[in-house]
């Protein structure tokens, strides 16, 4: 008689189902979560997870080379952001981001053992102009993505950056979280904030304190690299303070290196990038706003003519102006009078002369902005017809109204009036002193958004007049145009990489 089987006559049975539904929920756990610590590569491998809304259309792969150095290889661009057009990686990057910062909001990012460490790019004084501080977000980014670490921004000079900007509600939140303990908290003076943040740990960087002397640039960036998947992986938060705008060609290098076609820097990806991490704060787009309903400036029918007239390279190195040196004008200012007051006239009678020279300029107005308020308010004010200025200084300032009075005369006031008359110049109101962001410390936000309001004018224009600094010159970055023209270039500095050799000169 055949005996009834019993359950426990099969135990190894029971024990192999066990163990594959085991493997099967670990599986299903993996491809709907990121492993944090052990690969950050991971949230590249399944792109097309469930509830992605950022998911490619083709997953990208990470390849380690022999000696460690991660290699990006992009799929296409995701097919779900018609708008933007950024190479795979970022996209990718993008989406494991803000996948982080949804699952550890605010202090967890840092505090939660769990979350994925960080990598602060810092600004707790000099730091230069928006260019400098902002310009160089390729770079930030390739380090974050090759090291594994969420990308965030900390200002303390001259105030938080999320004062002037903020995240986009589809792009990446890059605002360092309020209330860490060691991050500029419970502080009473900017310096105090200033000294808690500079005791966090840093990798090296080519200004600040960490600078190595003698490091080529290329260089750095691959110790650095190496450092953070090395000897400081298992370090939460690490700050940086790298320039890298002045050799944007090193990180193309490594892109070409990697596969990759899209070089960032001069590419809509630049803008669209720029634009995925900020947007004015409402305090600032209230300004463009009344600026733009002030003026009709309309978007991509009107020129931006530009002038750095306190800018060292402008002129030779030691150069006075009443006693006062060129260098410290950013900081103190300088006098508007005398030879000082002569040079940036005509700077500024160039910048304008050559905007004209643009395609249609006549047809829209030019939008005339400076470092000097002083000298936005005498041109576009002083000048203007039937001022109360021209009334007053008619006979004794200038030589005549036609060209050839112009012409013989060879006198600032007398040009620049010429011109006034000539073309449709307009400009915003000067409430402000025009504070430089990196020189004049510890005023108000509102003091400093007159930098961010001509920034996205500069943006917003379809052609730009643009001579010393990258300030402009970044706003055509963003934009894209190719209508741009440099009317005069630095005297001294390093090599500059940043693509003004493709902008041409002024003929005038």
């Amino acid at each position: 008689m055949t005996r009834k089987r019993r359950r426990n006559d099969f135990p190894f049975v029971r024990n192999y189902i066990a163990i594959a539904a085991a493997i099967c929920l670990f599986n299903i756990l993996i491809s709907n979560y990121v492993i944090l610590h052990d690969d950050y590569t991971y949230y590249y491998k399944d792109n097309n997870r469930q509830g992605d809304s950022t998911a490619s259309s083709q997953s990208t792969e990470i390849l380690q080379s022999s000696n460690g150095t991660t290699k990006v290889v992009s799929g296409t661009t995701p097919a779900n952001h018609p708008h933007l057009s950024l190479p795979t990686w970022i996209q990718d990057y993008i989406s494991w981001h803000r996948r982080m910062r949804l699952q550890f909001p605010g202090q967890a990012i840092i505090t939660d053992p769990q979350a994925p460490p960080v990598l602060v790019r810092k600004c707790l004084g000099l730091c230069g102009g928006l260019h400098d501080r902002l310009g160089q977000l390729p770079l930030d980014l390739f380090l974050a993505n090759q090291t594994g670490r969420i990308l965030l921004i900390k200002w303390i000079k001259p105030q938080p950056l999320e004062e002037f900007l903020i995240p986009q509600s589809d792009g990446i939140d890059w605002v360092f979280p309020q209330g860490v303990p060691g991050w500029g908290t419970g502080c009473r003076t900017l310096n105090d904030c200033a000294k808690q943040v500079r005791s966090q740990p840093e990798i090296p960087g080519n200004i600040g304190d960490t600078r190595l002397d003698g490091t080529s640039f290329e260089k750095l960036v691959d110790d650095n690299i190496q450092l953070l998947n090395g000897k400081m992986k298992n370090v939460k938060a690490v700050t940086f303070q790298i320039m890298g705008h002045l050799s944007e060609d090193v990180l193309e290098k490594k892109l070409r290196q990697l596969g990759e076609t899209d070089m960032i820097h001069t590419t809509v990806s630049f803008g669209n990038l720029f634009h995925t991490f900020f947007q004015p704060h409402p305090n600032v787009q209230r300004e463009i706003d009344a600026v733009q309903k002030q003026l009709n400036l309309i978007p991509g029918k009107y020129t931006i003519a530009h002038c750095r007239v306190r800018h060292p390279k402008a002129y030779s190195k030691g150069v006075r102006f009443n006693d006062q040196f060129v260098a410290n004008a950013d900081k103190l200012g300088l006098p508007f009078e005398g030879q000082f007051r002569d040079l940036a006239v005509d700077v500024a009678s160039r910048a304008i002369r050559c905007a004209a020279t643009l395609p249609e300029v006549a047809n829209h107005p030019i939008y005339f902005m400076a470092d000097e308020s002083e000298l936005v308010r005498y041109i576009t004010r002083d000048l203007a017809e039937k001022s109360s200025f021209l009334s007053q200084h008619s006979s004794n300032w200038f030589a005549g109204n036609d060209a050839a009075a112009v012409a013989s005369a060879g006198d600032s006031n007398t040009s620049a009036k010429y011109i006034m008359a000539k073309y449709n110049v307009v400009a915003r109101d000067q409430n402000y002193k025009n504070a430089h962001i990196d020189k004049n410390k510890g005023r108000p936000p509102e003091e400093y958004y007159g930098t961010f309001v001509d920034l996205y004018l500069g943006i917003q224009a379809r052609c730009v007049s643009f001579g010393i600094g990258n300030y402009a010159l970044f706003a055509t970055k963003i934009s894209g145009t190719k209508c741009k023209i440099c009317y005069v270039r630095e005297i001294w500095g390093a090599e500059n990489t940043t693509h003004k050799e493709e902008t041409p000169d002024c003929e005038l």
